[in-house]
């Protein structure tokens, strides 16, 4: 095969490139200073070599972080991550292999229609799990999207562990050229150009859920400046005015979850999947103390706890809506 020199002036277009040991392929997605190519070994190892443009994304030490994230994710995997391996400089760039897993990603099924309510809270329940086991051990995701989930068989996959660069939220947009896809999924403290921690995953998927409870996007189509400005100066919309049939409980836990101060969220990704599934009761102030009781009021009967499969029912309503029609 002719292999034509390395590009050093961007990640696009490097077909047929050597990088590292590395021969590139096909292009498999890329974004404006990052790209994923199907790539092979002269061993005849197949992968997914990811390419990040670290003069562009202005973080040198991207690949000493991979190598230690990488050390951390082998002594305790977990079967939904799909690990990084030989994370390397080439020239201008970082490179990082991850496993060859070709199938649609979960942004593919939300906008094809091929995402069943009890697929959706099993890939939630999976996305969650592999997040705390993450965070347990000291790591961030920092770009959990829908386009960053796989989906294989009814398996959801995380790619791309901590594969970015710090050139994201306000710093990212200022990068010539820069487009920031699903930038509502940046929690306002990466906005800020501040370091992320398992926070930022918590807001990350407290968006997921929004979208997938409302079907609808939490930016509604706004360009990506507009979107960051929403998101450091608007509160979160409202779940259940903006999908109908989103109980006010749980549109609660997802505001808490989208909360612009980090510590407002929950705790971990765990605890807000508990609280999706049975909302806690709202605060309530105690009463002031009175000399005389002129009468009993009956009491209230007790709120219906929203249920795992209550939760589904919200999301059938709105990955389903024909199977709704027919039961009416």
């Amino acid at each position: 095969m002719l292999h034509r020199s390395f590009r050093r002036e961007a990640v696009h277009g490097l077909e047929g490139t050597r990088v590292g040991r590395y021969v590139l392929e096909d292009c498999l997605g890329h974004g404006d200073h990052t790209a994923v190519y199907r790539a092979w070994t002269p061993a005849g190892d197949w992968c997914a070599l990811k390419l990040v443009d670290a003069r562009a994304q202005g973080d040198e030490d991207l690949a000493e972080r991979l190598r230690r994230d990488a050390a951390i994710l082998d002594g305790g995997g977990h079967p939904h991550i799909l690990p990084i391996s030989n994370p390397m400089r080439a020239d201008d760039m970082t490179a990082a292999a991850m496993p060859l897993l070709v199938a649609p990603t979960l942004r593919d099924l939300m906008g094809g229609g091929g995402l069943d309510a009890e697929s959706a809270w099993a890939i939630l329940s999976q996305v969650a799990s592999c997040l705390d086991a993450a965070h347990h051990q000291g790591l961030t995701y920092k770009v959990l999207k829908p386009a960053n989930i796989l989906v294989s068989q009814g398996q959801a996959y995380l790619s791309e562990f901590g594969i970015t660069g710090r050139q994201t939220g306000q710093l990212g947009l200022a990068t010539p050229g820069s487009q920031l896809p699903e930038a509502q999924y940046l929690a306002p403290e990466q906005v800020l150009g501040h370091e992320p921690d398992h926070r930022a995953d918590i807001y990350a998927f407290a968006v997921l859920v929004f979208e997938l409870a409302t079907a609808t996007s939490l930016s509604e189509g706004a360009a990506p400046a507009s979107v960051l400005a929403r998101t450091l100066q608007e509160p979160p919309p409202s779940a259940t005015d903006r999908g109908g049939r989103v109980p006010a409980d749980v549109d609660c836990v997802l505001r808490r979850a989208l909360a612009r101060d980090p510590q407002a969220r929950p705790r971990s990704v765990g605890q807000l999947m508990e609280e999706l599934a049975c909302p806690p009761a709202p605060a309530v102030a105690p009463a002031e103390p009175v000399d005389m009781v002129i009468f009993a009021a009956a009491p209230e009967e007790p709120a219906e706890e929203l249920s795992v499969d209550s939760l589904i029912d919200v999301l059938s309503g709105v990955l389903e809506p024909e199977a709704n029609l027919a039961d009416g």
